[in-house]
Order: structure tokens, then C-alpha cells, then sequence
């Protein structure tokens, strides 16, 4: 694996620095910028990945309100949902949000989005969820299908739903999806119109972020002490300190030596995932491994498949040369070079050749082409 600690190296080495650039933040900066950068320039097909959403099922009820103090008193029905902060409330074809659930019987509605009069005598309302956030590392997605139908759901702008909600309670399969922000946190959120009345899963791909660089593999805390595995996953170490901010970071295991890269005088003998930490001195890996009182590393992997390392190596380069102000032009030149081969790499399948007809369970396929012609699209 390309790991922090590899590029690290490389840099000192192509900027004719010492060891104690190593501890530089510009280097380190110039890394993340790197990373982040090529993965945001394209759809890899290395960051697809595949999230399901699980619909909750809708409650229906009656209710009173007290407009004073946005307070929901449930009347009829079951007790109001425990994701109910999540959800809308729907009364009288106007659309609230629930700001919290103090109880089974009582909600708070949202300040501004609330309901405009008392309601002393039970009122039917009802309480569906239509914003699911997406997960901490989502870019961009696909249109997503729900499990009733084969064809994906429709996108709309965010007022569009917006408008669409308003204006009607659509009842049933998923129909419409859109993409928003997700309550100031730096997230976002798919928004899905049409509410299932019993619980539904919708499916879809998005590209993921890179994982975020934290371990470099020069700190004291990530190769202090020495580590003994006896043909299982656990590693127990001596004078170490573990820490949950390894899980996910590479274990790079050594002998006498502190293992480097696979260009050093020592390179490490066994590299694998750390996967959970339990504590200062015992960890998990991926791995079942045998050694005994061996120095280690802990370091970062870069995220990205093979075809891509030297186009990140070459990008953290140029980086490195911008915030230096070292005469960047040569090196975004390579790195452009490296990119272009990086693009052409991308490739998990090979190129088809024949027909591509496609049919659906209502029957509908492409459309006929001429005899010469190698496919169509619905």
C-alpha cells in the first residue's frame, strides 16, 4: 500500500531536505491538498460504493396543539415515533417540522415552521420522514431505486421538492429524490418525495471522499514501544500507545529495525489494517501475523488504487513546490503528465462490443436501430 509515511519520504528526497522535514507542515499540507485535490478531479470508479436507505414506516394519529409554546399533544394513535425529530408533521395539509419529542405523547415544533393556530379538538395529522442524511463521506451519487420499481427515482431541484411537499401529501413508492444540506453540520442529505406506508429500503451508488490523512508514521506515539503476535489478529505491544484514531491506518511491522518504506534499508516485513483498538498496548488487525517484540509503524494509507499513486505523488509535489513558492511550473507539468495516464488507468472492465438491448418487467426496450448500430438507450 502508498501510504502518508511513503509520500512523506519521497518529498524529503525530491526537495534535497533532511529527517527533520519530516515534522514540516508544509509537507504535510501539501499531502492533503494533494489527496483531496485528484480525488475531487474525477469520478474514479475506484470511489463508487453502494448505500441502502431504510424508509420509516409513516404514523398516522390525531392531535391538539397549543400555538403558544409549538407544543403536539398526541390524542389518537401510537405513541409518536422515537426518530420522530427526523420526521414532518402534517396537519391540515400543512407541513411542520418537529424541532424535538419531549415524550410517547408530546412533540415541539420548529419556531418558523410550525402551525399557525391552536388546535383545541383532535385533529388527524400524520408523521412522515423524507430527509435521510448521507454518509460522512459522500461526494456525488447516482439516481437511486427503490425496491418496488426498476427504474430509478426522478430528481428535482430542492425547491422543487420543496414545492411538491407542500402541495400535496403523495402517499406510497418513492417518486422524486434531491440533494440538500443537512442542518448546518457540513453534510448533506438525500430528500425523498413519495412516503412508503410500511417500512421500504432505496438503494443507490455515490462516490466516496478519500480518507482523511491524520498519521504520518513520524509521530513518537505511532512507533514507540515494540508489538508480539502469536498467529492471530491481536497484536499486543510493549510501551506503546494505541489509540483509536489508528483504526483504519496501516500496521507496518519491522525487526531490530523501524520498518520504512519498501525503497529503505529496512523495509517492513508485514504491512496489514488495523481494524479496532482496545486499548494503549492491544490492537486488532486484518491480518493473522506472527513475530515477536519487533518495532513498527502505524501510518496512514493513501486512499487510492495503483493506477493513481504516482499521479498523487507527483501532485503532492507540485503542492509542495506552490506553497514554497519554489517554481511550481515543472512540477504541475509532470503532474499533468501523471494525471493524463492516471485517467487512461481508470478502467475496471474491458471495452463491450455487440448489442445493448435492454428490457424492464413492463415490457419497453430500446429502440430499434439500424443493422449496423451497436446499441441504444431506452
Amino acid at each position: 500500500m502508498l501510504t502518508y509515511f511513503d509520500v512523506v519520504e519521497y518529498l524529503i528526497t525530491s526537495s534535497f531536505g533532511g529527517p527533520q522535514d519530516a515534522e514540516q507542515k508544509d509537507i504535510r499540507s501539501a499531502i492533503r491538498r494533494a489527496t483531496r485535490e485528484v480525488v475531487w478531479l474525477r469520478d474514479w470508479q475506484y470511489y463508487n460504493t453502494h448505500c441502502r436507505i431504510v424508509f420509516a414506516a409513516n404514523w398516522f394519529g390525531s392531535v391538539s396543539y397549543d400555538a403558544a409554546t409549538s407544543t403536539v399533544t398526541r390524542t389518537t394513535g401510537d405513541p409518536f415515533p422515537a426518530d420522530s425529530i427526523y420526521r414532518e408533521m402534517r396537519i391540515n395539509n400543512i407541513v411542520c417540522k418537529v424541532r424535538s419529542r419531549t415524550n410517547d405523547n408530546t412533540l415541539v415544533l420548529d419556531s418558523v415552521l410550525d402551525f399557525p393556530k391552536d388546535l383545541t379538538t383532535a385533529t388527524p395529522a400524520s408523521l412522515y420522514r423524507t430527509v435521510y442524511p448521507l454518509p460522512s463521506d459522500f461526494r456525488n451519487m447516482d439516481p437511486p431505486v427503490n425496491e418496488d420499481r426498476l427504474a430509478p427515482l426522478m430528481y428535482v431541484s430542492p425547491d422543487q421538492a420543496m414545492k411538491m411537499e407542500r402541495a400535496q401529501s403523495i402517499q406510497g413508492p418513492p417518486s422524486y429524490w434531491t440533494v440538500v444540506p443537512y442542518d448546518g453540520t457540513g453534510l448533506y442529505a438525500v430528500r425523498i418525495i413519495g412516503y412508503p406506508a410500511t417500512v421500504a429500503t432505496l438503494d443507490f451508488t455515490y462516490r466516496r471522499t478519500n480518507k482523511n490523512l491524520r498519521i504520518s508514521g513520524h509521530e513518537a506515539t505511532s512507533r514507540q514501544g515494540t508489538i508480539s503476535a502469536s498467529g492471530s489478529t491481536t497484536v499486543l505491544g510493549v510501551g506503546t500507545a494505541f489509540s483509536s484514531a489508528m483504526v483504519g491506518s496501516v500496521l507496518r511491522v519491522g525487526g531490530a529495525d523501524l520498518p520504512g518504506s519498501e525503497d529503505s534499508l529496512s523495509p517492513f516485513v508485514y504491512e496489514t489494517l488495523i481494524t479496532a483498538v482496545t486499548n494503549a498496548t492491544t490492537l486488532t488487525v486484518q491480518d493473522a501475523l506472527t513475530f515477536s517484540s519487533v518495532k513498527y509503524m502505524v501510518t496512514d494509507p493513501i486512499d487510492c488504487p495503483p493506477g493513481i499513486q504516482n499521479c498523487m505523488m507527483s501532485a503532492s509535489e507540485y503542492w509542495l513546490s506552490r506553497i514554497r513558492g519554489n517554481k511550481p511550473e515543472q512540477a504541475y507539468a509532470l503532474y499533468q503528465r501523471d494525471l493524463r495516464l492516471a485517467m487512461e488507468n481508470d478502467s475496471v472492465i474491458r471495452a463491450q462490443t455487440g448489442s445493448a438491448i435492454v428490457w424492464d418487467a413492463m415490457g419497453w426496450r430500446t429502440p430499434l436501430m439500424a443493422d449496423n448500430f451497436s446499441g441504444g438507450s431506452p
